[in-house]
Parts: C-alpha cells; structure tokens; sequence
C-alpha cells in the first residue's frame, strides 16, 4: 500500500517529469486534499500562477492526479466520469467502460 506522503511524492514527480515536464517549478502539490480510495490516491494540485493571480487561464486542464496502490505509474484522473466514479470502476476492475 502506498502511503499519503509518498503518494503525494509520486504524484508530484509525475507531474515534473512527464506531465509538465517544461514547468516543475509551478506545480504545487496540495497534499491536504489527498483521498485514498481501494484502488489508490488522488492528490490535487495546482499551478503557482494560477495560485499567485486567481487568473483561471493559469489552472491546469485537471488538477488531479492518481497514483495507484499497485505501484503502477501515476496518471491523470479522466475528466468524465467524475473522479470517485473513476477510482470505484478502477477498483472493481470496470475500466475503461466497455462499449455496448
């Protein structure tokens, strides 16, 4: 099982490395909004202009990333269906959806 504290680590050192690998120095990890769930954590962040000006062109496209228990990469939660949706599929072994 993944901790909160290397989770956020792991979240963070995706982020700078390959989801905005031209930006490490804006992300900001917001660790205190961190969720487990069975199938791992979620961790938000943000970007350090958004959070210096409030200017929502600043804010990442999804402020969320998960970092699973099984020690698979982290990645970054889809933005439909909602995140805790996502998580619970993830869990029951229901993703991605199957197309009927």
């Amino acid at each position: 099982m993944v901790t909160k504290e290397e989770a956020v680590l792991a979240g963070a050192h995706f982020l700078k490395t390959a989801g905005y690998p031209d930006r490490p120095d804006s992300i900001v990890m917001l660790p205190e909004t961190a969720v487990e769930f069975p199938y791992g954590w979620t961790v938000r962040f943000d970007f350090r202009e958004h959070i210096e000006t409030g200017d929502s062109t600043q804010a990442p496209f999804s402020s969320v990333v998960v970092v699973p228990h099984d020690g698979t990469p982290a990645h970054f939660a889809p933005t439909f269906p909602p995140v805790a949706m996502y998580m619970e599929m993830r869990a029951a072994g229901n993703w991605p959806p199957q197309k009927g």
